[in-house]
């Protein structure tokens, strides 16, 4: 009988072994993901955005700001924005409309996989039924003026 339990010990730190080492050898590594800094904001609608705003976004989720024109509608409502030199910045806008109304968590942008720009949105969502609107508000260089952003809507 002892020898039996031996040989099922063995048996099964080998099956332990082997399953282990099979994990990690099949197991991905997550893709690269690097920070790019820049400056943040956020805010929920209001009625001057709604009325001199919302029509911007057509059903698009985001929209890009590159001339103060454009920038001076969000200021003309209150935004508490920086100003922004829109010959080295652009304003990277995102809405999110939720019909449980949505808390504002974080967001940042970042370069995936190495070629793939993000525009990531952390947000939460209430147990209240009404509707509840979010804008976010990047700063980004120049640079990325012409490249594809995603824009990714992280929900809890």
């Amino acid at each position: 009988m002892k020898v039996i339990t031996v040989f099922l010990s063995k048996w099964m730190l080998l099956v332990g072994i082997v399953l282990t080492f099979h994990s990690c050898v099949n197991r991905e590594e997550e893709p690269p993901k690097i920070e790019i800094p820049v400056d943040t904001y956020w805010m929920y609608s209001s009625n001057c955005l709604r009325e001199n705003f919302e029509m911007n976004f057509l059903n698009q989720q985001y929209l890009r700001i590159t001339d103060k024109k454009d920038f001076d509608v969000l200021v003309s409502c209150s935004v508490e924005l920086p100003e922004i030199d829109f010959n080295k910045f652009f304003l990277l806008v995102a809405r999110i409309e939720s019909m449980n109304y949505p808390y504002f968590r974080d967001q940042g942008f970042y370069l995936e996989n190495e070629t793939e720009l993000v525009y990531t949105i952390n947000i939460d969502r209430s147990d209240f039924n009404t509707i509840g609107i979010i804008y976010c508000f990047g700063v980004i260089p120049i640079d990325f003026s012409q490249d594809e952003i995603k824009v990714k809507v992280f929900e809890n």
